[in-house]
């Protein structure tokens, strides 16, 4: 899946995969975990979510988005006062826009070119929380173990991961998203990290078979939620 792909649902304002509402999850699972030292909390992929307007409330959020678009329209949408500067690294391809207000930073470029260093220095705070929603299962399997991979470069010691997939018969529809099951996870996160620990916490049937925007015509859809982290 080319890059694109997604710019292309960006400016043709294709974007179902957007929730118009803040995920359940939130509230119910994660409030609970955040403790008076979590102060920060990365959301790879993070589109325009409304899920970091939540999450800024309670810490500060580093978002990467491929999408200008994406970044425009969150903060804009939100009416919030932000600022656009751009980072680069000299003598090398590293670049990104940097959209922030006083709480989120969106980079958006390359989710592959950034690491955590970047987002630690500017917000010169740890990565205490990770947030992962509609990223893993946006991409194709053949893009899994990549991302996974990179994703786990951000988990430091006493990072939690709070990762979302959804699950559906592949063979009765096309992706994105694409189903993940709780055997793929321990997978892929194995793979990147033989000493992750993957917990998976709730799950729950999605009603009218209903993801963000769109009713699915398949036989069963299941969201699960997994905390991930490394010893």
């Amino acid at each position: 899946m080319k890059v694109s792909f997604w710019h292309k649902c960006w400016e043709q304002s294709r974007i179902g995969f957007h929730q118009d509402q803040v995920h359940p999850f939130l509230s119910q699972y994660l409030f609970p975990l955040i403790n008076k030292q979590d102060r920060h909390v990365f959301v790879p992929f993070s589109g325009k979510t409304l899920d970091m307007r939540w999450l800024a409330q309670h810490m500060k959020v580093s978002g990467s988005e491929l999408s200008e678009i994406a970044c425009r329209d969150f903060f804009s949408e939100g009416n919030i006062d932000s600022q656009m500067k751009v980072y680069q690294e000299c003598q090398s391809d590293v670049k990104f826009q940097q959209f922030s207000s006083d709480s989120i930073t969106l980079w958006q470029g390359d989710f592959f070119k950034l690491n955590a260093k970047h987002i630690i220095s500017e917000q010169n705070l740890l990565i205490d929380w990770i947030y992962d929603r509609a990223a893993l299962i946006a991409l194709p399997i053949e893009m899994q173990q990549a991302y996974v991979n990179h994703l786990v470069s951000f988990i430091g010691q006493g990072t939690k991961l709070f990762l979302i997939s959804v699950e559906f018969p592949s063979q009765e529809m096309l992706g994105p998203p694409f189903p993940i099951t709780e055997q793929d996870i321990k997978q892929l996160f194995l793979s990147a990290n033989k000493h992750c620990k993957i917990e998976c916490i709730a799950s729950r049937e999605l009603e009218n078979k209903r993801f963000a925007q769109r009713n699915f015509e398949v036989s069963h859809l299941l969201e699960r939620l997994y905390i991930i982290t490394l010893p």
